[in-house]
C-alpha cells in the first residue's frame, strides 16, 4: 500500500475550495446573487478560480495554449492529485507502474485522435500545472498525463468495446474451445432529462443531469469550468481538474445550445475515429444548433464511451435525443413529435439502449453465441416515467429537485451531483447545481476503499446553489500559489455456445422467441459442460430441469399481474411484466420442445435456425416450420397450446 507525505502547503491549497463557504443546506435551490469571497479568489493571467458551495468555479479564456496554461496554474494541486487518484484507481498496489501502462496505450490509441486545438490546450494545462510544481512519480506532468485524464471514459470502455468488436471467429466452432471470461459490465453512469413544450409549465426548456461514479474520483468532479475561447462560443460545463471536456457531460453555450449524456452499453471500437472528448468539445464550442452538434458528434466517431445524448435549443425550444453507437445512431426530435416512451415534451436517459440497430453494435456478430438484444425498461426508466406523469404540463424547478433527490433516480451509493437549468437561466449560462449526494446523505467510503485508497474521503451534500459566470471584482484575489476485483469465472460468456445466432422479433408476438432463444442457450450450454466434466446424462438433465424450473416461479409471479397468451403479448416502456412473461414462458416452451423432439435434434435445429436467421427478424410461425422440418413431426398442437392459451400447459 502506498504511503504519501503531502506538504502542508499542498494541503492548504487543496482545501481552498471548501474554506469560507456557506453551510450546506437541503432546503432547495438558493436565490441568485452569489458574490465570490474576495479572500478565496485566486488568479493567473486572465483566469481565476473561487469556491462556491462545494464547487470550484474556474474561468479561463484566450487561445488554446493560453487558456490551458491558466487552468494548469489555477488547478495544479487538484490536477496532481487527480493523476494520482487514477493511477491508484487502476492499480492501488503499484500506481506508478499502472500509470506507465495507461500512458502507453493513451499515447498509442488516443493522443493523435484529438483535434489540434485541444492538443494545444492540454499541452498548456500540463505546462501550467508543472510550472506550479505538479508532479507524479517525481517527474513533471506532461501532455500524455493530461490526455489520459481526458480519455479516462474511453479507457474504461475499451474492454467492453473489444468484446463488441468482431474478430472473425464468432461463427466458428472448434474441437475443444476453452472458456473465455467476459469483461465486467460497465457500471451505471448518470441519469438525465430534457423537457419542453407540452411537458413544461411555460412551454420552454428544462434540462438536467446527474452524475454517477465511484467515490474516490467522484471528489474531483466539482469543477464548474467557464471557457471563453478566442474562437467559437463561450460555454460552461461541469468538469474535473485537467479537463477540456465535461466528463460528467453537462454543457451550456452562449448560442443557446444545451447538451448532456448518459452512457449506454458499449458498441464496437473504430480505431480510426476521433475521441469522444474531442468531438463533444468541438460540438459545444462551435455548434449553434442541435443539427450542427449531432453532425459533429457523429462524424469520425470512434464508438468509445457509447452514449445517449440529450440536446436542447433554447431559441427554438426544441429538444432531441441522439442514441449514438459506432456506425449506427438514432435521432428523436421534438420538432417531428417523436417520443420513444409516449411522453410528449420529454426525453430521459439512464443507460438503457432503446434502438435495435445500436443494440446490435454491442455484440461482435449475430452469427456467434446468441445475445438477448430485446429492449426492456429498467428501474430508472419506470421512475422517470412516473415522475413525468406527475409533473407533465408543469415541469419546472420543483421537478428537477424532486427527480434528482429521488433514490429511484439518484442512487445512494454512486450519485455525486445534480444540475439542471431553465431557458431563462441558460440564457445567462447559469444552472441550479448540487455537489455531493443529492439525496442529502453523506457518502462514506467502505473499509476496503480506505485500505486501497488512502486519500479517499467522504462526500458531503453541499446543498443547492446557482452556478454561472459571475466574475469577482477586478481588484480582489491573489495569484495562484505554487505548490474493482473482476469475477474469476463470470457466469455468462465462459461456456462454448450450445447454438449460435441472435434473433430479432418480427412483432411483439415474437418477442418470446428472440428472448428465449438467447437466454435458454446458457442453461443448455451449462448442461453440455456438465456432461463434459463427467456428469451422467441423468445428473446433467436433473440440473437443467432444476435451473429451468425456477422460471415457473417467475412466470407465476408475473402472470398474476399480466396473464395473456404469448401470441397476444404487447411490449411497454411502463412495465416489465410483459417481458418477464415472454422470457419465462418462452424458456419453458423451448425446454418442453427439447424434451418432445429430443435434445440432439433440438440443439442442432436451434443452431441451424440461428445461423440461417441471425440478425434478421423472425416469426413464431417460421420457427415452428423449421422445427417441424428438423424433427420430421407435426408440432401444430404443441405450439398452439403454448402460444395461444393463457397460463402454462398442464
Amino acid at each position: 500500500m502506498r504511503k504519501l507525505l503531502i506538504p502542508l502547503l499542498f494541503l492548504l491549497v487543496l482545501a481552498l475550495p471548501t474554506l469560507g463557504q456557506t453551510p450546506a443546506t437541503k432546503q432547495g435551490p438558493a436565490a441568485d446573487g452569489f458574490t465570490p469571497d474576495a479572500d478565496k479568489v485566486l488568479r493567473y493571467g486572465k483566469g481565476y478560480r473561487y469556491p462556491q458551495q462545494g464547487w470550484i468555479v474556474v474561468h479561463v479564456e484566450g487561445e488554446p495554449y493560453e487558456r490551458g496554461y491558466q487552468q494548469g496554474r489555477l488547478l495544479a494541486p487538484e490536477i496532481e492529485a487527480h493523476v494520482r487518484c487514477f493511477a491508484t484507481f487502476w492499480n492501488h498496489k503499484a500506481p506508478a507502474e499502472s500509470w506507465k501502462t495507461v500512458r502507453m496505450f493513451t499515447n498509442a490509441l488516443f493522443l493523435r485522435k484529438y483535434h489540434q486545438e485541444y492538443l494545444e490546450e492540454m499541452k498548456g494545462i500540463a505546462d501550467g500545472a508543472s510550472a506550479a510544481g505538479a508532479r507524479f512519480d517525481k517527474r513533471p506532468l506532461d501532455l500524455v498525463d493530461i490526455v489520459a485524464l481526458n480519455c479516462w471514459a474511453e479507457i474504461e470502455s475499451l474492454d467492453q468495446a473489444n468484446a463488441s468488436t468482431p474478430t472473425g471467429l464468432e461463427d466458428k466452432l472448434f474441437r475443444d474451445p476453452q472458456p473465455q471470461a467476459k469483461p465486467l459490465p460497465r457500471p451505471e453512469h448518470c441519469s438525465a432529462f430534457a423537457a419542453t413544450g407540452p411537458a413544461t409549465a411555460d412551454g420552454k426548456i428544462v434540462f438536467g443531469h446527474i452524475t454517477m461514479f465511484p467515490l474516490y474520483p467522484a471528489n474531483f468532479y466539482n469543477v464548474w469550468l467557464d471557457v471563453q475561447p478566442a474562437k467559437g462560443h463561450r460555454f460552461v460545463m461541469c468538469s474535473y481538474p485537467g479537463g477540456i471536456q465535461s466528463g460528467m457531460d453537462y454543457y451550456l453555450n452562449d448560442a443557446g445550445l444545451l447538451i448532456n449524456e448518459t452512457t449506454i452499453s458499449q458498441t464496437k471500437f473504430d480505431i480510426t475515429g476521433m475521441t469522444a472528448a474531442s468531438r463533444i468539445r468541438k460540438a459545444i464550442q462551435y455548434a449553434g444548433t442541435i443539427d450542427q452538434a449531432v453532425d459533429i458528434l457523429t462524424k469520425e466517431n470512434n464508438g468509445l464511451y457509447t452514449s445517449e445524448w440529450l440536446l436542447a435549443d433554447i431559441n427554438s425550444h426544441g429538444i432531441a435525443m441522439c442514441e449514438l453507437g459506432t456506425h449506427k445512431s438514432k435521432l428523436w426530435r421534438s420538432s417531428k413529435n417523436e417520443w420513444f416512451g409516449k411522453t410528449p415534451g420529454f426525453y430521459w436517459g439512464c443507460n438503457n439502449i432503446t434502438d435495435m440497430d445500436v443494440r446490435l453494435e454491442t455484440i461482435p456478430s449475430v452469427k456467434g453465441k446468441p445475445q438477448n438484444v430485446v429492449f426492456r425498461p429498467q428501474g430508472r426508466d419506470l421512475a422517470w416515467q412516473k415522475v413525468y406523469e406527475k409533473y407533465k404540463g408543469k415541469i419546472g424547478v420543483e421537478f428537477g429537485k424532486e427527480a434528482f433527490s429521488s433514490p429511484a433516480i439518484a442512487f445512494e451509493r454512486n450519485s455525486l451531483d445534480a444540475k439542471f437549468t431553465t431557458t431563462e437561466l441558460a440564457r445567462q449560462l447559469k444552472s441550479y447545481a448540487f455537489f455531493g449526494p443529492p439525496t442529502g446523505n453523506t457518502w462514506k467510503p467502505r473499509k476496503d476503499e480506505v485500505e486501497k485508497f488512502p486519500e479517499i474521503k467522504a462526500l458531503e451534500p453541499q446543498g443547492w446553489t446557482i452556478l454561472g459566470t459571475t466574475a469577482p471584482a477586478a481588484d480582489v484575489g491573489k495569484e495562484a500559489p505554487l505548490i474493482a476485483q473482476p469475477d474469476a469465472a463470470p457466469k455468462r460468456g465462459a461456456l462454448p455456445p450450445a447454438w449460435r445466432g441472435t434473433l430479432l422479433p418480427q412483432s411483439d408476438a415474437d418477442i418470446w422467441l428472440a428472448v428465449a432463444f438467447a437466454d435458454y442457450e446458457f442453461w443448455v450450454a451449462a448442461e453440455h459442460a456438465n456432461l463434459k466434466n463427467g456428469d451422467t446424462a441423468e445428473a446433467a438433465r436433473q440440473k437443467l430441469n432444476k435451473s429451468v424450473g425456477n422460471f415457473r416461479k417467475t412466470f407465476t409471479s408475473a402472470s398474476k399481474r399480466l396473464d395473456v397468451p404469448l401470441a397476444e403479448l404487447k411490449s411497454s416502456t411502463t412495465s416489465v411484466e410483459w417481458y418477464q412473461v415472454a422470457q419465462s414462458k418462452g424458456i419453458l416452451l423451448l425446454h418442453a420442445l427439447r424434451t418432445e423432439i429430443g435434445a440432439a435434434v433440438f440443439d442442432k435445429a436451434m443452431d441451424d435456425f440461428g445461423m440461417r436467421h441471425g440478425g434478421t427478424r423472425v416469426t413464431s410461425q417460421m420457427f415452428q416450420a423449421h422445427m417441424e422440418h428438423a424433427s420430421g413431426r407435426q408440432l401444430e398442437g404443441f405450439f398452439k397450446t403454448w402460444l395461444t392459451e393463457k397460463g402454462l400447459p398442464k
